[in-house]
């Protein structure tokens, strides 16, 4: 699997703006083949701060998205109304839930 976050400080003013864009081409990019996920957070202490979730099947969906006109609209609306923007890429190696957190921790507490 693979994924992509996008950091967003939105600018003053422009939060409706920004969250129309949003949902104009949510249902279309979860729509789109190999998308698992398309969500948006809100960062609870810094109240002009928000974080895109994309997740996919495979890096190539991925990719493909990448080249369609709803992730243009979305690199646009970021760099358009937002005072930051920042990307990051990258491939999901586990997922689980509560026993692979306890692992993983466990892992960690190892080498201590």
């Amino acid at each position: 699997m693979a994924s992509y976050q996008l950091k967003i400080v939105v600018k003053e003013n422009n939060f409706d703006e920004f969250i129309d864009s949003l949902v104009d081409i949510s249902r279309e990019i979860r729509d789109e083949e190999g998308c698992i996920d398309f969500s948006l957070y809100k960062n609870l202490e810094k109240l002009d701060a928000y974080r895109v979730f994309g997740e996919w099947k495979t890096r190539q969906a991925m990719e493909k998205h990448f080249k369609k006109k709803t992730f243009k609209v979305l690199i646009g609306a970021a760099k358009v109304l937002g005072s930051v923007f920042e990307i990051s890429i990258g491939e999901i190696l586990e997922k689980g839930s509560y026993p692979l957190a306890t692992k993983k921790t466990r892992l960690l507490h190892e080498n201590d």
